[in-house]
């Protein structure tokens, strides 16, 4: 069996693989990066965090931000924070912030996303990705029936154990509205999904979450050889899978909105 301090580390690079061509393709859409102050947030191993610091140029900034960073290199334009969302001071006067695959998994999403729209300078853009992932019947192809079944009773269940957690598998849909509704101007959100294909990176996503969940999974009702099972389903070619659909959402925060409370306040 993999060491389980790799999972991570396969964890952070099948998504990189899966999902960071959109993030970028999302990114350069929505701003001009060199110059920028960027907040990522739920930077992990920091792949996305290196690739936005690769643009912000000599005189930007990001900073990458997780509750337990996993990055082991440094970068001239890359500040490292370790921080609590819900709690914890956060960087201001930011053009971009950036949070993907975070928020659902926090009970205080809402709390979390005003604070993160107040983190963001006159004009500045929020961008939160996360997947719609209620459905369960995912399998769209697979050698046999019983695989069928097999995967079906394995996604219920990791479904039931993110939800214990406080995930909102649902939070997704609610993005835009949120947005709206704390002030944000321009909202748009893209909805990316691909097919995944057993041994590709979403596969191998879902496989690295079993490393990383093996005992809760145990815990609650799986068996060991149902685990072995499904991890050596997600490396057959024939399984196919209709990945979980990524709502991107984004929203700017209003120059001239800012200004008029800014007058109002008797501050300019």
């Amino acid at each position: 069996m993999t060491h389980p301090l790799t999972y991570p580390r396969q964890h952070d690079d099948a998504l990189a693989e899966l999902l960071d061509p959109f993030s970028a393709q999302r990114v350069a859409g929505l701003i001009n990066l060199p110059g920028c102050r960027v907040l990522e947030v739920g930077a992990g191993g920091g792949g996305f965090a290196r690739f936005l610091a690769d643009r912000v140029g000599a005189h930007g900034r990001v900073f990458a931000l997780d509750v337990n960073p996993r990055i082991e290199f440094t970068h001239p334009q890359l500040t490292v924070v370790t921080s609590d969302l819900t709690r914890d001071e956060l960087p201001g006067d930011l053009d971009l912030v950036h949070a993907r695959l975070t928020l659902n998994h926090i009970p205080e999403r809402h709390t979390v996303l005003t604070r993160l729209l107040h983190t963001l300078a006159p004009g500045g853009v929020l961008l939160v990705e996360d997947w719609w992932a209620s459905n369960t019947d995912m399998v769209m192809h697979a050698r046999r029936p019983e695989d069928v079944r097999l995967y079906h009773r394995f996604q219920h269940t990791l479904g039931r154990l993110f939800d214990a957690g406080g995930t909102d598998r649902t939070w997704a849909r609610h993005i835009h509205g949120a947005m709206l509704a704390g002030g944000l101007t321009d909202v748009s959100t893209v909805i990316h999904a691909t097919a995944w294909t057993g041994g590709g990176p979403g596969c191998r996503l879902v496989r690295s979450t079993i490393g990383q969940l093996w005992d809760r999974l145990l815990a609650a009702g799986l068996s060991h050889d149902d685990l072995i099972e499904v991890s050596e389903l997600l490396d057959d070619p024939e399984l196919v899978l209709a990945g979980h659909p990524l709502y991107s959402t984004a929203g700017y925060r209003s120059a001239q909105r800012r200004a008029q409370q800014f007058r109002v306040a008797g501050l300019g």
